[in-house]
């Protein structure tokens, strides 16, 4: 039996500080703008309405709901600085990369935009780790639909698989029920334990920092 390892991106290998909200302002303060709440709470909206069409860059749709909501902004300038400001919020929890380091093979499935994405994990140094990444663009779908699924595992040279994700919805629950073994990153699980069995993790952590602790054990 081949094991092939199959990890989440967002919260699981790379986690965020500041989060959603800082990451906005710092956008906001390169753009020489001040934070409007409604803006920011139109970014995420406008990011998802506009990943779901597969056109463009979901990153310049939020840019675009956000100056619908009244940021005096150009959209394109605003998506550019707000990746900068993701990637520059991006930090991987101790001991991760060793983890990745033992591990063979081992692919990247997320719901976030191939581009920045690749970029995110060259600049946290987890590229060289990964044999595939798949991400929502390149399949035009996603998890927890099966063709980001079937994208990673078809690309990774194993029997079976086990999946390692912060989500229930999106990563524990569709694992499950394709029957590879899942580790959950956080303690989402205590809202849905005793409702579904396939929501339920084999094992779980409850925050990212403690990765590293699952070495042996998958």
């Amino acid at each position: 039996m081949t094991l092939g390892y199959v990890f989440d991106l967002d919260e699981t290998l790379v986690t965020y500080d500041p989060g959603r909200p800082g990451i906005f302002e710092a956008a906001c303060t390169r753009m020489g703008v001040d934070p409007i709440e409604a803006a920011q709470e139109a970014i995420g909206p406008g990011y998802v309405e506009t990943f779901k069409t597969f056109e463009e860059s979901p990153y310049i749709g939020a840019a675009r709901a956000a100056r619908e909501a009244g940021l005096e902004i150009d959209p394109r300038t605003f998506a550019d600085y707000y990746i900068e400001a993701e990637l520059a919020a991006s930090n991987v929890p101790d001991g991760t990369e060793a983890l990745l380091s033992e591990l063979s093979p081992v692919g990247v499935v997320t719901n976030g935009y191939g581009p920045v994405q690749r970029r995110k994990l060259a600049a946290m140094g987890l590229d060289e780790h990964v044999d595939t990444l798949v991400c929502a663009d390149d399949v035009k779908g996603f998890k927890p639909d099966d063709a980001p699924f079937d994208a990673v595992t078809s690309a990774l040279d194993a029997s079976e698989y086990v999946m390692i994700g912060d989500s229930v919805e999106y990563d524990i629950r569709p694992a499950n029920e394709r029957g590879y073994r899942t580790v959950l990153v956080g303690d989402e699980v205590a809202d849905v334990a005793g409702t579904d069995p396939d929501s339920i993790p084999d094992i779980e952590i409850s925050d990212p920092s403690e990765l590293a602790t699952l070495s042996g054990r998958l």
